[in-house]
């Protein structure tokens, strides 16, 4: 099985060099792996720098604002260069990073057999409508994430009321417009739909017993009553504006992060990557107990410290290590099958949670979320952003309702990140994000020595 090769594509230069990623698909890729994991650990500490050393230290306890401004412009270009440049540069292409083509979906609408053609236009419309209606419901979020408020007030139009369009005329006509337009963006552009299927069975798998642990979590912790405000109207909802905020967060995330960390990897040769079928047992055992052990210590620390030993009834950290032991199990069977793979993965993982510092439950969730969508992400069968969207949707409404609106006591998410967010700042929160830039570092100079390049 060759590393790499090259290829003749369809309206691409006539040759494309090719490399097999680190789970033996073979992906177009104009620099070398070394430059690949350079890239993506120095983006993450890039980043990591912008928020805790500049805009944290200078801007939040310095009060400085141009600290602020100059941390925020520069993330604003770290992510143009993440989606416009990067692919460029790399010669990705988009179903790489789980994309669709309007091409390919224009041609399935008009060429394909009368079943397909009715299915895709069924499923189109109910899209349409459905992101439309969602657009239209929670309005004040979409103008929040797109910052129309700030827009408006940069052009001079401080006196509007961006929030409250969707209840006034003319604004409703601007609402239906843009989410429209939005969705056919969505609907034409974002979904790949020649694997979608596929990618959504593997999402459904991931999630469903992911969703089960969450409403599992929330009964033990609190009874019956963790579901006394839980509306499954919103919830629906929420699950089809957290698929679009999933998208958008996955596209930086396992789009970017996860196409240059599977290509700085190649398949593992060694034949103690795969462990033996008779020591498997063990090992799954091992990672079950080990999972379940860490996370009872760091839950009863965490909460301790926040809200005073006895604070969580210490059948919830039985429960909680019963759910861990399992979730420790999987990973440790996954682990026995392929090594390297899910190491990559777990490292890889490690750029999605640590953006939600200062919230450390959620560092936690989204870096468990992340091993998976990466680890699956990494087969081309699986790399639909849309599809995975689900996972994000149907967990993050989920965790949204039961676990961060005040009810959760001392088990609440917070949901506000960033150095912007912490609500008592002192020079302590520095030191964990400082130890993260120290281990990107330090993670960057083993690569230079460690990382192998595949013969030409």
């Amino acid at each position: 099985m060759p590393p790499q090769r090259t290829v003749a594509s369809p309206g691409e230069k006539p040759w494309v060099r090719e490399i097999r990623t680190t789970a033996g698909d073979l992906e177009r890729e104009s620099r070398t792996r070394l430059y690949n994991l350079l890239e993506a650990v120095g983006m993450m500490t890039f980043i990591l720098v912008l928020l805790w050393p500049l805009a944290y230290l200078f801007g939040v306890l310095g009060k400085h604002e141009l600290a602020n401004t100059v941390a925020n412009i520069l993330i604003f270009l770290g992510a143009l260069y993440l989606l416009f440049v990067a692919p460029f540069v790399h010669r990705d292409t988009l179903h790489s990073w789980g994309l669709g083509n309007p091409r390919v979906f224009w041609r399935m609408l008009c060429h394909g057999t009368p079943l397909q053609r009715l299915t895709l236009a069924a499923v189109s419309l109910f899209l349409l409508v459905g992101l439309n209606y969602a657009n239209f419901v929670r309005w004040p979020d979409v103008a929040h994430f797109f910052k129309f408020a700030n827009l408006l007030g940069f052009f001079g139009f401080r006196n509007l009321d961006v929030n409250h369009w969707n209840h006034s005329f003319p604004g409703v006509i601007f609402v239906v417009f843009f989410g429209s337009l939005l969705s056919l963006v969505i609907i034409t552009f974002c979904i790949r739909y020649d694997n979608f299927t596929s990618a959504f069975k593997t999402a459904m798998i991931v999630a469903l017993p992911m969703l089960a642990f969450t409403f599992l979590a929330a009964y033990f912790h609190r009874g019956a009553a963790a579901f006394a405000h839980f509306s499954l109207g919103m919830w629906a909802i929420g699950v089809f504006g957290y698929v679009f905020w999933g998208f958008v967060q996955q596209l930086l995330f396992s789009s970017y992060f996860g196409t240059r960390f599977r290509k700085a990897f190649g398949p593992s040769r060694d034949p103690n990557n795969v462990i033996p079928k008779e020591r498997r047992p063990r090992v799954v055992a091992g990672f079950g107990a080990g999972f379940a052990i860490v996370a009872v210590v760091l839950t009863f620390l965490g909460t301790a410290y926040l809200y005073g030993v006895g604070s969580v009834a210490p059948s919830v950290f039985c429960w909680q290590a019963c759910i861990l032991f399992l979730m420790g199990s999987v990973y440790g069977y996954v682990f026995c099958l392929d090594k390297r793979r899910l190491l990559v993965a777990t490292i890889c993982a490690t750029c999605f949670g640590l953006i939600h510092v200062a919230s450390y439950g959620l560092v936690a969730v989204t870096w468990i979320l992340g091993i998976i969508l990466v680890y699956v992400f990494m087969e081309e069968k699986n790399r639909n952003l849309v599809a995975l969207g689900f996972i994000h949707g149907l967990l993050g409404s989920t965790f949204g309702q039961l676990f961060s609106h005040g009810d959760a006591g001392s088990l609440e998410v917070n949901y506000s990140v960033g150095p912007w967010n912490i609500d008592e700042p002192t020079y302590g929160v520095l030191v964990f994000p400082l130890l993260c830039i120290a281990a990107y570092l330090a993670f960057m100079a083993w690569s230079i020595n460690n990382i192998q390049e595949d013969p030409e």
